[in-house]
């Protein structure tokens, strides 16, 4: 099997020649693992490929993306912020929502930050005007698609191109944007805010959630019906859960957000795509339903948040969802040991063995600190 081959049988659950494998990082510490093995980091997918190659890693994913390097969004044409506002790679500036960048830590980690949620100050359900998001669909040029994606370090004006990573068999061929149900609604109204509507105000958090959804609904219909035919893997993400459980009443989530991922998941598997969800924490609570709703992958699986433990995960939930991740990046890479690294890797193959249904890798971008032994632990021959 080859790598794409790999991955995908895997994410159907079928058998698998080895459990496939990908790479995750934050930008610094992924110049340090370069420098490791003198690689230019400048070198585009070149360099990218080196890496993954000394590593002996499959892929580099970004979340639900499989692929980092072969993930195609469409153009956006629309207005751009304005300084300090900055674009952010998973588009919410485009839906209006100001983005500014965090600024480099001590480390030099750098994050976008959501600010001035624009509808913030809306009282009542009637304050939110109908089309309010769909209104902004004619900025995108679904005839265009752009190869960009955050978790791939390309250096600007360096897109690559579809048919040349089409007619290659290690790249899997991504797409999905602007599916965060749950997570556009936040940053609309304010994480705070919109968790409290959701408690005392369901009128409001109604039609909110009305003009989120058919706007994700009728953006990924257009964007499927563009490029669906040519992809390979659909992914989506909403962070839900925190490191105890949902944020807010699984209830909820069922009665509003679940019926709107089915239809998405529905018209994504018209076009026979593997369907990859993620979600941060503890996801107990919304796994199930999200698995009814048809996803094949569940990404990260961070074993640190309660009960996300790799073999309580296998027994729950291994039979009917592939799981991507498993090695945590918040204990065990950074302060863990690469003989306590082998041993978590040596039990997920112990629990999968080669039946697929298995991707493992850091559980989130692994942290900056993490001692580069670890990272080289994960793809130890077993």
């Amino acid at each position: 099997m080859n790598a794409k081959q790999r991955y995908l049988a895997a994410a159907r659950r079928q058998p698998v020649d080895r459990i496939p494998t990908h790479f995750r990082a934050s930008k610094v510490l992924t110049r340090r693992l370069m420098a490791h093995f003198g690689i230019d980091p400048a070198g585009g997918l070149g360099s990218a490929e080196a890496l993954l190659a000394r590593l002996g890693a499959d892929f580099w994913a970004s979340g639900s993306r499989a692929d980092a390097w072969a993930t195609f969004l469409p153009a956006y044409r629309g207005p751009q912020p304005r300084p300090p506002h900055i674009t952010d790679a998973s588009y919410f500036y485009t839906l209006g929502i100001p983005v500014i960048s965090s600024g480099a830590d001590e480390l030099g980690f750098e994050y976008p930050a959501f600010v001035d949620p624009p509808l913030a100050h809306a009282e009542r359900a009637s304050d939110i005007p109908a089309g309010y998001l769909t209104q902004r669909l004619v900025h995108f040029d679904f005839d265009h698609m752009v190869n960009r994606q955050a978790g791939a370090p390309q250096a600007a004006g360096e897109p690559l191109s579809y048919e040349a990573l089409a007619a290659r068999d290690d790249h899997v061929i991504c797409i999905g944007i602007l599916n965060n149900l749950f997570m556009i609604c936040s940053y609309l109204r304010g994480m705070e805010q919109f968790l409290m509507d959701l408690a005392l105000d369901l009128a409001l958090a109604e039609r909110l959630i009305g003009e989120v959804g058919e706007f994700c609904l009728e953006f990924n219909r257009r964007y499927l019906a563009a490029f669906g035919a040519r992809a390979e893997l659909y992914g989506a993400w909403d962070d839900v859960a925190g490191q105890d459980g949902m944020m807010f009443s699984p209830a909820l989530f069922r009665r509003y957000f679940q019926p709107l991922y089915r239809e998405m998941v529905a018209e994504v598997k018209r076009y026979g795509l593997i369907f990859s969800w993620h979600c941060c924490g503890s996801v107990h609570q919304a796994l199930p339903l999200m698995i009814d709703a048809g996803i094949d992958v569940l990404d990260v699986v961070q074993t640190s948040a309660r009960d996300m433990d790799l073999e309580i995960m296998y027994r729950r939930y291994g039979q009917d969802v592939c799981l991507s991740g498993g090695i945590d990046v918040q204990k065990l890479l950074v302060s863990g040991t690469p003989a306590q690294v082998r041993a978590e890797v040596r039990r997920a193959h112990d629990l999968w063995g080669m039946r697929g249904g298995l991707v493992l890798g850091p559980s989130h971008e692994a942290a900056p600190e993490t001692p580069l032994n670890n990272i080289l632990a994960i793809y130890e021959p077993v």
